[in-house]
């Protein structure tokens, strides 16, 4: 299978079931609901199939550069979504995410290049342990901000007793605030991880501190702080619901400057 069917077949798969999905939002089909899931299962596996050839040619984790990181994370977020799916039986949030990871599959597409190896700064056994870590925690903090604005626009619809289809087919409230608690302790665990591991990995490859100063750390930080507040302050002070949600929308921008806006100012962080 050359790489441009693949490539082929992981779009027609992730487009089919966002349309599959937004199709089956208004009315909960199970027929449409039973294709959504198998398309999306489908473009996994090919997406999977793709960066594991990716990783063998190349010889490392397929997350340098651009194209290789949104690629993987968009596989991650696909994969934590279908858990997701599977966990609460539930595929409202479908209709929300797909056309997102449609999105982010096709920007990366654009961006492809041929697979390089992995840069000499970069080869270390902390590697994949370090980028494995964070783009959980990315993948994480996504469902974080998801569940946040959705909680945010069903409770907009409740007080404002406008009970239309959008109000009928998210989730309860409750079931929004749990998942988004979840998703958030996951991230800011999976952050801590990521956090550690590059702090010892650090160490042992600069004997300044100097990389202190990374751009890309500083928005790290930035983010766990954010995570962590937000975590405390609902165990400590009873934050949840609402203040939780504008939290994790906070953390999610934090998120996405490190990401993608930080690494643009870092020779470091190709990843």
């Amino acid at each position: 299978m050359t790489a441009s069917l693949l490539q082929g077949l992981i779009m027609a798969g992730y487009l089919g079931s966002a349309v599959s999905y937004i199709r089956h939002f208004p009315g909960g089909q199970f027929r449409i609901g039973r294709y959504a899931t198998g398309l999306l299962v489908m473009a996994l596996a090919c997406h999977s199939t793709s960066l594991i050839i990716r990783s063998v040619q190349s010889g490392h984790l397929p997350s340098v550069g651009l194209y290789e990181s949104i690629s993987f994370f968009t596989w991650l977020i696909a994969v934590v979504y279908l858990i997701l799916e599977f966990r609460f039986q539930d595929k409202s949030l479908g209709a929300f995410v797909v056309p997102l990871i449609l999105s982010a599959q096709f920007a990366a597409t654009l961006l492809i290049h041929p697979e390089s190896p992995l840069p000499p700064l970069l080869q270390s056994s902390w590697f994949s342990i370090h980028v494995t870590a964070s783009f959980v925690a990315y993948a994480a903090f996504f469902f974080s901000f998801v569940t946040g604005v959705l909680y945010m626009l069903q409770n907009y619809y409740l007080h404002a007793r406008r009970l239309g289809i959008v109000f009928s087919r998210l989730p309860a409230l409750d079931m929004l605030d749990d998942m988004n608690l979840k998703a958030t302790t996951i991230g800011w665990l999976f952050l801590t991880l990521g956090m550690v591991t590059g702090l010892l990995w650090a160490i042992q490859a600069w004997p300044s501190f100097e990389w202190l100063r990374d751009p890309k750390i500083i928005c790290a930080i930035v983010t766990w702080i954010i995570y962590a507040s937000q975590l405390a302050a609902r165990y400590t002070l009873g934050w949840q619901g609402q203040r939780a949600a504008y939290l994790a929308t906070a953390g999610f921008v934090s998120v996405l400057f490190a990401y993608i806006g930080a690494r643009l100012w870092t020779d470091v962080h190709v990843f």
